[in-house]
């Protein structure tokens, strides 16, 4: 997953860095397909609000503008999501850890209680 992110978060710096505003323009709409794809695979794996947060960024990278501005929606959008998503792999393996440690003890009690 966060391959993927990290492969939106290059096409929204290299949109950032573009200095020509019609070549800027070209990469609205490899965006707005990165983020689409990424919303679905989001939402597929049961990352709602991430997923959420992705269609807002699709539907910001379709929209005209300014592209000073739709690059700080586009950066603070995708930074949000890079962080939610850190967040939960720190989440999941907390919770990995813990339930390890639970088996572990219940294996040492079983041991202890004999046959």
């Amino acid at each position: 997953m966060s391959d993927k992110i990290q492969h939106v978060y290059g096409l929204v710096e290299r949109f950032a860095a573009t200095p020509d505003e019609k070549a800027a323009a070209a990469l609205s709409q490899p965006l707005k397909r990165a983020f689409g794809r990424l919303k679905l695979e989001l939402m597929g794996a049961g990352f709602d609000t991430m997923s959420q947060l992705a269609g807002a960024m699709e539907i910001a990278a379709g929209r005209s503008g300014n592209q000073r501005s739709k690059s700080r929606i586009l950066r603070e959008g995708i930074g949000s999501l890079r962080f939610q998503v850190e967040q939960e792999a720190r989440k999941t393996v907390a919770e990995d850890e813990q339930a390890r440690k639970r088996d572990k003890e219940q294996e040492q009690e079983q041991e202890q209680a004999g046959p």
